[in-house]
């Protein structure tokens, strides 16, 4: 796992320098001080490290952002979500995070992802608990909410991290959940 994550980290701080396209395994390979058998072992293509970051990401708000959570009201519940989701993206770094926005990137609209999951159990507490409205289904409350969020982080790209995101994102998050409140 060591060798892993050393690979892993050093193709994520080329990336932030590089860009994902312009790296290639070879690249990571030397800079990482390992063979290229040893990168194909942990990633059999240069893909599967998008998909590590997503895992892990995926990972981190499964098993650690809902207990954050715990003792908050519905509303601030959903709102302090993504505001640690506009946090995780401020560490990975906008130039790391500017590679994952462009339309060939399909992960980020996959269904059924663990981070996604996670705000949808809130919200279907939060409607078995008549707090949040349930004329829509929680996972369509929890992919509109994420279409705001991504866009917020694109904004955020585009101004190359110029501003707070984690305050940004509370703002508006915190408006655009009220809307879904009973």
């Amino acid at each position: 796992m060591e060798t892993k994550n050393h690979i892993f980290q050093t193709a994520m701080e080329l990336i932030a320098t590089k860009g994902y396209e312009e790296i290639k395994i070879r690249e990571i390979c030397r800079q990482a001080g390992v063979s290229v058998g040893a990168f194909y072992h942990y990633f059999p293509s240069k893909n599967d490290l998008l998909i590590e970051m997503y895992s892990l990401a995926d990972l981190f708000f499964a098993e650690q952002v809902r207990d954050r959570l715990e003792n908050l009201d519905f509303y601030h519940k959903i709102v302090e979500f993504f505001t640690i989701y506009a946090q995780y993206n401020e560490k990975t770094g906008v130039s790391v995070v500017k590679q994952l926005y462009h339309v060939e990137n399909r992960l980020l609209i996959q269904k059924g992802r663990g981070m996604q999951q996670a705000l949808t159990k809130i919200i279907e507490a939060g409607q078995a608990a008549g707090k949040i409205c349930t004329d829509i289904p929680a996972d369509e409350i929890t992919e509109y909410l994420f279409i705001a969020a991504r866009g917020v982080i694109y904004y955020w790209c585009l101004h190359d991290g110029g501003y707070d995101l984690q305050g940004f994102m509370r703002g508006y998050m915190g408006r655009l959940v009220k809307i879904f409140l009973k």
